[in-house]
């Protein structure tokens, strides 16, 4: 589902065939509701999270939360297979299973087979969390209800998930049904394992990581300027840093486009595109200097690391999914169509890109005040 938010015909299908199937699984759920649980009693917990890369690193503080209530009990994390690489800096799980969002069968057959004492469901707006979760046989579910999204009837326990308030605030919200003081941070495991790739970053310059390429559905509208890149990433090597361009391996055409176009022959500017694991990457940003990157979960897995972030928000709205971490900065445009994103597709007709207006003199000072420069 990393490509849910990306893929219209897997929205399109999800919302005409999801809507119905959400509304007869949870009369099902009704008609045959199994044996109910404390949730102070559960032995077997599982945590759905289907979503993007971002979703589950701040569901790590759900994670983080439920062993502390539940230290006795068994955690078994469901991902998809657009987020599976996360787990290895995702804590406070027992287990974990890994699916294709197509193979829905299979994922049901998987949640039946555990018998789950307690089970919660973090998907935000998409029907198929709730479908699975009304067939997953578990003696006690837990899932959201989100304005227009017609998917919260089966759950045993609902959380009303806001747009007026930071994702993390909404997946704490899932463990607040049944405990009311129930709080965590998103915490991660970062690897051990130096990567080889630190040799080369050891040239005796500090480093800054600038991540260009934001993804999902109209990712375009979340871009800055590639000549805005282009002169921070020039302002940043004449004061002694190093600079690399983070991406994965769909991104490696577009660092060497930019390094072509924008910064023929320019010193201490590289691409990391697609040469480097997520760990790898989360031991990388640990140690940065500097970050700066679009909103994605790039951006989250840096401020997660503690790195000096700066997150470019021009579409998406900070408030809702800013980075989260002790050195971070949201910056916005101070005009344009801005902060209008709430679930990752609301974008109103004409829009265009906001993040034109933002300056690279505004991002310069939200370095400086993070003590980055």
């Amino acid at each position: 589902m990393a490509g849910e938010r990306g893929n219209r015909l897997l929205r399109r299908l999800d919302w005409y065939a999801g809507i119905p199937l959400a509304a007869v699984t949870a009369a099902a759920r009704a008609a045959e509701r199994p044996r109910a649980c404390a949730a102070s009693e559960a032995k077997r917990v599982g945590v759905i999270c289907l979503g993007a890369i971002g979703d589950l690193l701040l569901l790590s503080g759900l994670l983080r939360g439920l062993r502390r209530q539940l230290p006795g009990a068994e955690l078994e994390l469901i991902v998809s297979t657009g987020n599976a690489e996360t787990l290895p800096l995702i804590g406070d799980t027992d287990a974990v299973a890994v699916f294709n969002v197509r193979h829905v069968g299979a994922i049901v057959r998987h949640l039946r087979g555990r018998r789950y004492d307690l089970l919660f469901d973090s998907t935000q707006w998409a029907r198929l969390g709730a479908i699975v979760s009304n067939l997953s046989g578990a003696r006690l579910t837990v899932g959201f209800s989100t304005a227009g999204q017609w998917r919260g009837l089966g759950y045993d326990h609902v959380a009303t998930h806001s747009g007026q308030q930071h994702e993390k605030e909404n997946f704490l919200a899932l463990g607040r049904t049944l405990w009311p003081d129930f709080s965590a941070e998103p915490v991660l495991c970062l690897p051990d394992t130096v990567p080889a790739l630190a040799a080369e970053l050891a040239d005796g310059r500090r480093h800054a990581f600038l991540h260009m390429w934001p993804a999902g559905y109209k990712c375009h509208l979340k871009e800055w300027p590639a000549a805005h890149w282009a002169r921070l990433a020039r302002e940043l090597t004449a004061r002694g840093f190093s600079v690399w361009l983070t991406g994965s391996a769909a991104d490696i055409e577009h660092n060497d486009a930019f390094l072509r176009e924008q910064l023929a022959g320019a010193e201490h500017v590289h691409s990391l595109a697609g040469r480097t694991t997520l760990p790898d990457l989360a031991w990388l940003l640990a140690r940065a200097d500097a970050v700066v990157s679009v909103n994605t979960g790039i951006m989250h897995l840096a401020a997660l690391t503690g790195a000096p972030t700066v997150g470019l928000h021009g579409a998406t709205n900070p408030r809702r999914w800013g980075p989260v971490g002790p050195r971070c900065v949201s910056l916005l445009p101070s005009k344009g169509q801005r902060a209008y994103l709430d679930l990752g597709f609301e974008y109103p007709p004409g829009a265009e890109p906001a993040l034109v207006h933002l300056s690279v003199e505004e991002v310069l000072a939200a370095l400086a005040s993070l003590g980055a420069l």
